[in-house]
């Protein structure tokens, strides 16, 4: 089967746009492991809190101590594990999107007539840009913060 140049067309325009549409995908579902992760933290920070307040000794400390900061920082561990994991893909999204602009000549002049839809500035930026994005990296330092100043509190109250 041989497609027509307006059917190559069609089915790039179609893979960037899925590509676009799963680099926001990607983005949300950091945002959405990081609001989850800070909330479920500062919740086990208040629990720990409102145990300090506690008048009996909890038998066996420094096991429930141990537990407590295996449970914190597990999944704390995976978090940033999925977090980085997402960045990096959206990395590869990027790539293939340049790989389609480049097959549509998106910043060719004369492909377009006298000016490519895009400035030429732009070509191949994108996954760059993905690359030097500083949002997962505070995200990662905000969350470790969160779970030392947890784990801490474990030890110091508990």
């Amino acid at each position: 089967m041989e497609l027509s140049e307006s059917d190559k067309v069609a089915v790039l325009l179609n893979l960037q746009d899925m590509q676009v549409k799963e680099m926001h995908r990607r983005e949300e579902t950091e945002q959405k492991l990081f609001e989850w992760s800070t909330s479920l933290l500062l919740a086990a920070f208040a629990a720990i809190v409102a145990l300090s307040q506690r008048t009996v000794v909890l038998p066996q400390a420094t096991f429930v101590k141990v537990i407590a900061t295996v449970m914190v920082g597990v999944p704390v561990y995976l978090v940033i594990v999925k977090i980085k994991e997402r960045s990096g893909a959206s990395v590869g999204n990027a790539e293939a999107v340049e790989r389609i602009q480049s097959l549509l000549h998106l910043f060719d002049d004369s492909y377009y007539g006298t000016h490519s839809p895009y400035p030429q500035e732009w070509a191949g930026q994108l996954a760059k840009g993905r690359l030097k994005r500083k949002s997962p990296i505070q995200k990662f330092v905000i969350i470790g913060l969160m779970a030392f100043c947890v784990i801490s509190t474990i030890w110091a109250i508990l």
